[in-house]
């Protein structure tokens, strides 16, 4: 039996879960950034990322 599509969806949800709770600790929709890391997952923490920078350098 071929674990690579169970082990590449357990990736995903795990990092939607990481971008999931970076959202509410920067005060972002937590739901709107599961699914964007679930289906995105590299591209969507990296928005996440560039985000918070820019949020971080404007306060």
């Amino acid at each position: 039996m071929e674990l690579g599509y169970a082990s590449a969806s357990w990736v995903s949800f795990l990092f939607a879960v990481f971008c999931a709770y970076w959202a509410i600790e920067t005060r972002r929709n937590a739901w709107l950034w599961f699914f964007c890391g679930f289906f995105f997952s590299v591209l969507a923490g990296l928005a996440l990322l560039y985000k918070h920078g820019r949020d971080k350098r404007q306060s």
